[in-house]
Order: C-alpha cells, then sequence, then structure tokens
C-alpha cells in the first residue's frame, strides 16, 4: 500500500511542476470525455422533452454506438500515450534515482500509472463537468417548442465515461510504464539514451490483414448490412491501420536521403524513436479517417437532397397555417399584424383522403376523393382540396394559367397529376373509418372536371359553388386552413419570416406553420468547416505532443548541431521538420484509410428516393476535395508553423565532463 502513497504523492508532485504538459493531458482525456456527456445529456434531455417516445435504440445503432465509443478510447490513448511517454523520458533521472534506492521495477510501474490514473481521474471529473454544463447552456438557448426539454442528466451513462475517461488514462500509461520497469538505471544517470525496441513483424501482417478486411466489408457489406457494413469496414480499416503505423513509419525512413537536409533528419528522427512517433501518426490518421468518411457520406447525401428538392410553393411566396378551433380568428388577425397592408389570399379547404384527424372518433372525419387515375407518383401535398378560383390558382401555380381559370368560371374540378378523366366528369366519394373498415358516407357522380399541368402540391382545386354544394350534400367541412402571400403581391422578407414564425409558435407547436418558399437554402459548409477545424484541432494537439517529446530526445543532437556550427534557426527548421511529417504522414494515411468507407456508404445513403415524386437516380457521390486538399496540405504546414513557433531558436551548449 505504501507504494502506492509514493506512487501518487510523485505523480503528484510532477503534475505540478510540469503544469503545461499536465494541461495538454488534461485536455487530450478531458475534452472528448466532455463531448461524450454532453451529446448523452442533450439525447436524454431531448426525449424527456419529447415524451420519453424515442424507443430503444436498435441492435445496429448500440454496435455503432459501441464502435463510437471504442474510436474515441482509441483515440484519447493515441493522444495521451505519448505525452507520457514524454514524461517517462523527462522524469528518467528522477526514475533512476528511485531505482538506485532500492526501487524494483514494479515500483517505477507504479509511479507511471500513478500518473496516468491521476490526470485521467482528474480529467474525467472536469470533462464531466464542462459536458453537463455546455449541455445545460445549449438546452436553455434552445430552449421552446421546438427545443429541449427539462435538464436531465443520464447518470448511469454519466458515470460509465467517467470511468472510460480515468479507464483511458491508466490504459495510455501501460507502455510507458512498461517501459520504465525495464529501463536501464547506469544508462539513465550517465545520461545516456537507450536503444530502440525492435519492431515486431507480426503487427504489420495482422495490420494488412485487417486493412484487406475492412475494404471488403467495406464494399461488399454495404449490400447487406448499408451504412453498419461501411461502419464495421472504417473501424476495421483504422484498427489496421494503427497496427502497421510503426511499419510505415520505419519504411518511410528510407526516403530520407532524398529530402532536403532538415527534414531529413526528421525523417530520420522519426524512423529512429518509433515509439514516440508511430502513436501521434495513428492518433492523426484515425481522425482524419474518420473525418474522411464522414465528409465523403454527408457530401454525397447533401448532394442528393440538392438533386431531389422540389419547391412546394411558387418562388417567393408563402403559405401561414392557422389553428383550427377557437384561436383560428386570432391568428388570422396575428397574420395580418405581422404583414400590414399585405394582400392575404385566404386557403379555404375539404379534407381530403391524407388528412390529419383532429378527434378520437374517426367517424367524424370525412374524407373527399375522387374517382381518377394518378399520373405518376404522389408528391407531398401541402394542402388538401382547395375550394377557391382563379386567384387562389394562381396563387399555387405562381402564374395565370388561362385554361385552369376559365375551367373555374365554367364550374369545373381542376385535377392535377391524373390522367384525363372520362367523359369530363368525375365521381366525388365521401368515406370515413370506424372500428377499423373503411365506410362510403356519400357518393355524387356526374361532376365536371379537367385535369391540368403543373404541380402546385393540391390534389384539386374546386370552385366555391361546387364546394358549397359537395358540403351541402356530402357534410364535408369547408374551412380557412391557412393564408397565402403571393409573390406578385408581396415578397416575405427573412425578418418578416422569423416575426411570424415566433408569433404562429404562441398558438401551437407547429414548425412548419409559416413557409416562404426561398429555393434549396442548405449549404454544407459549415459541416465541412466543422469536420476539418476537428481534424486540424487532433492533428495539431498530436504533433505537438510529438514534437515535444522529439525535443527531450534530441537533446544530444541539438548540442552536435552546435559543435559543428549548425545555425541557430536550424533547430527550428528541424522542429517544423518534425511537424510536418508526423502531421503530413498521419493526414495522408488517414485520408487513405477513410477514402474507401466514404465512397461505400453512399450506395445505401443516396441509391434510394427520399422525397417523393423526385426523380430516380442512381447512386450520387460528392468527395469534399477541398476539404481533403486543406487536410492533405494545409493541416501539415499548419502544424510545421506552430511546431516552430513554440520552438526556440537557440540550441544548446555542449556540457564538456573534465577527465
Amino acid at each position: 500500500m505504501n507504494r502506492y502513497v509514493f506512487a501518487l504523492r510523485m505523480a503528484r508532485q510532477d503534475a505540478l511542476r510540469a503544469k503545461g504538459r499536465t494541461a495538454l493531458v488534461l485536455a487530450m482525456i478531458g475534452v472528448p470525455i466532455g463531448v461524450v456527456v454532453a451529446l448523452a445529456v442533450l439525447s436524454s434531455t431531448a426525449d424527456a422533452g419529447a415524451g420519453g417516445e424515442s424507443g430503444a435504440p436498435s441492435a445496429a445503432e448500440s454496435a455503432v454506438l459501441a464502435m463510437i465509443v471504442a474510436m474515441v478510447v482509441l483515440e484519447v490513448v493515441l493522444l495521451a500515450g505519448p505525452a507520457f511517454m514524454v514524461d517517462v523520458r523527462r522524469r528518467r533521472r528522477d526514475l533512476a534515482l528511485v531505482a538506485a534506492s532500492g526501487g524494483a521495477g514494479r515500483h517505477l510501474r507504479a509511479v507511471v500509472l500513478a500518473s496516468g490514473l491521476l490526470l485521467g481521474g482528474i480529467a474525467a471529473l472536469a470533462g464531466t463537468g464542462l459536458g453537463i454544463a455546455a449541455a445545460a447552456l445549449v438546452a436553455r438557448t434552445a430552449s421552446g417548442p421546438d427545443g429541449f426539454g427539462p435538464l436531465t442528466v443520464p447518470w448511469t451513462a454519466v458515470a460509465v465515461t467517467m470511468l472510460l475517461g480515468a479507464g483511458s488514462g491508466l490504459f495510455a500509461a501501460l507502455v510507458p510504464a512498461r517501459q520504465a520497469g525495464r529501463m536501464d538505471v547506469v544508462a539513465a544517470l550517465a545520461g545516456r539514451r537507450e536503444p530502440p525496441g525492435r519492431a515486431r513483424r507480426g503487427l504489420p501482417i495482422a495490420g494488412g490483414v485487417l486493412v484487406l478486411a475492412g475494404v471488403a466489408a467495406s464494399l461488399e457489406g454495404v449490400r447487406v448490412l448499408r451504412e453498419f457494413g461501411a461502419a464495421l469496414g472504417a473501424a476495421a480499416i483504422i484498427v489496421g491501420l494503427v497496427l502497421a503505423t510503426p511499419w510505415i513509419v520505419e519504411a518511410t525512413g528510407r526516403l530520407a536521403p532524398r529530402l532536403p537536409l532538415p527534414l531529413r533528419l526528421a525523417v530520420r528522427d522519426g524512423a529512429r524513436n518509433r515509439p514516440r512517433t508511430a502513436p501521434a501518426v495513428a492518433a492523426i490518421m484515425a481522425a482524419v479517417a474518420g473525418v474522411t468518411a464522414l465528409a465523403i457520406g454527408g457530401a454525397s447525401d447533401f448532394r442528393q437532397r440538392q438533386v431531389e428538392y422540389r419547391a412546394a410553393l411558387p418562388h417567393g411566396s408563402a403559405l401561414i397555417r392557422v389553428p383550427q378551433g377557437k384561436d383560428e380568428g386570432a391568428a388570422a388577425a396575428a397574420v395580418q399584424r405581422d404583414l400590414p397592408g399585405v394582400p392575404l389570399v385566404p386557403m379555404r379547404t375539404l379534407p381530403g383522403p391524407w388528412g390529419e384527424c383532429l378527434t378520437a372518433d374517426t367517424s367524424k372525419c370525412p374524407a373527399l376523393s375522387f374517382s381518377v387515375e394518378h399520373d405518376g407518383a404522389r408528391s407531398d401535398e401541402i394542402l388538401p382540396i382547395v375550394a377557391g378560383g382563379a386567384r387562389e390558382a394562381r396563387m399555387l401555380l405562381g402564374r395565370d394559367d388561362p385554361a385552369v381559370a376559365s375551367a373555374l368560371d365554367a364550374g369545373k374540378i381542376v385535377l392535377f397529376r391524373v390522367r384525363p378523366p372520362g367523359h369530363g366528369t368525375v365521381t366525388a366519394a365521401v368515406t370515413y373509418w370506424e372500428d377499423d373498415k373503411e365506410h362510403t358516407a356519400a357518393t355524387i357522380e356526374d361532376l365536371p372536371a379537367v385535369a391540368a399541368q403543373g404541380d402546385p402540391h393540391v390534389p384539386a382545386i374546386v370552385p366555391p359553388k361546387v364546394a358549397e354544394m359537395l358540403a351541402a350534400k356530402a357534410g364535408v367541412p369547408i374551412r380557412t386552413e391557412a393564408y397565402g402571400v403571393d409573390r406578385a403581391d408581396h415578397r416575405v422578407t427573412k425578418a418578416e419570416e422569423a416575426r411570424l414564425t415566433r408569433t404562429m409558435r404562441t398558438f401551437g407547436n407547429d414548425a412548419s406553420a409559416v413557409r416562404v418558399e426561398r429555393g434549396f437554402t442548405e449549404s454544407f459548409g459549415k459541416i465541412t468547416l466543422v469536420l476539418g477545424a476537428a481534424a486540424a484541432a487532433l492533428a495539431l494537439g498530436a504533433t505537438l505532443i510529438a514534437t515535444g517529446l522529439a525535443a527531450a530526445d534530441a537533446r544530444p543532437d541539438m548540442q552536435t548541431l552546435r559543435a559543428v556550427g549548425a545555425r541557430p534557426r536550424t533547430r527550428r527548421l528541424l522542429t517544423m521538420g518534425r511537424g510536418a511529417f508526423i502531421a503530413g504522414l498521419g493526414c495522408w494515411l488517414g485520408i487513405a484509410g477513410g477514402l474507401v468507407p466514404g465512397l461505400a456508404v453512399t450506395r445505401p445513403l443516396t441509391d434510394s428516393l427520399e422525397e417523393t415524386g423526385a426523380a430516380p437516380h442512381g447512386t450520387i457521390v460528392d468527395i469534399p476535395w477541398l476539404l481533403l486538399v486543406a487536410l492533405a496540405v494545409g493541416v501539415p504546414l499548419v502544424a510545421a508553423c506552430v511546431a516552430g513557433a513554440v520552438t526556440g531558436g537557440r540550441l544548446p551548449a555542449v556540457r564538456r565532463t573534465p577527465g
């Protein structure tokens, strides 16, 4: 027990003494834990606001969640592992003094593991607190009809995440602890560096097998498991590349003779010291591979939404739905108050077959339909059957259609997306549901009707007199369901839309009560920026950790460079070369590893139509080349510049030992 108390005391003293490294390790462990906790709290809060009706996750969702958690742990270990290696190299003399004072290998391992447990536990606590605070801030900011419910913290998931954070810190310190336990005490006290260990030949082979299996799972697994197959393939490829990274780092060292001097020294140093270089490269690779796959899948899915987008209203027109019942008059007055002087088109409707029944007694919800043959797939309807004339038709079509206007003036029903009715007449049927059966309440035959061109997203427009006749004979109600703003009269601005949205929220929770047709306005730019920033931040953190470890290891090399007359800026150039090599190799491996899963996931994401009535298309592939170029070129350059900026230019002086 005394051994562990002693180890914790040494870990505490070292954490207070090396504040910069401590803060870096806390951030590397605490930030991912905080993100996971915040997402868990927001998910539970949203479920509580929705009445807890989200349901249990499926087996596929649970498996994907497990893989995400595993990748988070892997990322934390790969990022924090080199930091603990820095700690061991920096504390070699202190650990050697412990060994010289009678400490065994288990004592040295306990000291390093205590650092991992202490920093991991503090980071887990801090990350959990920040995650809950961030979730509370987001929930409070997004409160309202479309926001979150009361803050709900899933304490079980939070506790598991905290244990995960503390365990990841301990796991990241395992390899450095093992190295400390086998340290050459004499070499450490004399200030000599230990030779690097031999690479395990079986790991590259296992990694290559996993990469091939991941490629096969990505390409063939999507046929059966769809997105889940691509996720499995991506996980296998990333793990395989992690196992093969030490061999890849060693292999790139053979290219060093063809490079300029600073980069040549940096590549040789990285290949010679694989234990500190490979984890940083693997961490960058894992992050960039995930970002690459997500970016390709997200960009392709975005492109599909853009291709399938169909305007529900004429461009520039607007539709404001009003609640049915006692608030209908107040809502109409509020709309007129928010749009003073703007002509409003009352959209009176008859209940159609796809309408929503607002009462529990379905027999009181009749539906009107016409005996016609539909032409093609039914598109999304913004309104049921409209009762109106030429003005309502112009509002829905966005233009004056003489054929439609003349048919409505002649008392004919105008039908859309149907074949021309036989003999120019249709039969109207009024049905209702009761006891899970459809019943016919009334049938009216020989109603004059015509088929019109275009798709205003309504099934039909019925002349007012015919609508009143149907209401009287069949008992279907006529109600004002919405108010339209014709683009020829006024174009609703974004400020007016926001004001109308706030007003209509006071009458109900309908998020689509106000609809202004502005075309396809979504953008993938913000998502691309977030993905690129996340990958750049992880790459920068891993590069700084690796270059910090290299600076601690390469002090004798710097003394040699000064002895042979190297200029002061050589140290900065060498550090920049290390940063460019680590970040560049990690980013290039990550892009290569995420490319196949990203391309494979586009098939299940985009091969089927999402919007009703859209034109058929095949698999859509959209590769965000700008993001990939930024990851491949921009991130290594930024990492090199930052590494050079935080490195001093002075070379350490050579210490001569007399005798």
